[in-house]
């Protein structure tokens, strides 16, 4: 599946974004809605804690607002005074309506369930986490800070200043490719 965002309008960013322009970089998304207890109280701090700890080098933030009911009352205007007074900093994308139901785009192609969700991408663009609900800070943060080590390391295997390490027994150890 290829993923990418299908929005109406961006807030915060001067021009649009794409995940493939993101390359490089660990992206997270957080798809969101204003009325949505969950987002507001969990997913929402959370995407803004992210953002301020990690370096855009390493980590970008996007926001995707996926409204799927109440679509008269949380239009583009509210958004943007909803994104000032929460002081949400990094990009949001108003998801594109789908003409099919009242499914936003890529919230309907991506195969989200609700929201709050949580999707990551890795330095190479594939999906490495895609979950429905709130998810532990600690998990989240020791996930993401797994991603962007793997990119390091990598890069030291590339340019041969890191050896893969061997057990006692002679076997390897577990390096970036592992997956938990």
């Amino acid at each position: 599946m290829s993923y990418e965002i299908y929005a109406s309008q961006w807030l915060n960013t001067a021009a649009p974004l794409s995940l493939a322009s993101l390359r490089g970089r660990v992206v997270v998304v957080t798809a969101f809605q204003m009325f949505c207890p969950g987002c507001v109280i969990n997913s929402l701090p959370q995407a803004k804690k992210l953002d301020t700890l990690f370096s855009r080098d390493d980590l970008r933030i996007i926001g995707l607002h996926s409204v799927f009911e109440h679509h008269e009352v949380m239009g583009p205007a509210a958004l943007q005074a909803f994104a000032h007074e929460y002081r949400l900093n990094f990009p949001i994308a108003i998801d594109q309506a789908c003409e099919s139901g009242p499914l936003p785009r890529t919230m309907k192609e991506w195969g989200l369930g609700g929201t709050p969700s949580t999707i990551i991408f890795d330095r190479d663009g594939n999906l490495a986490l895609k979950e429905l609900g709130h998810l532990d800070d600690l998990r989240l943060g020791a996930f993401v800070g797994q991603l962007i080590a793997q990119q390091a390391s990598r890069q030291d295997t590339n340019t041969g200043a890191a050896q893969a390490a061997v057990d006692q027994d002679g076997t390897q150890a577990c390096g970036p490719t592992c997956t938990y």
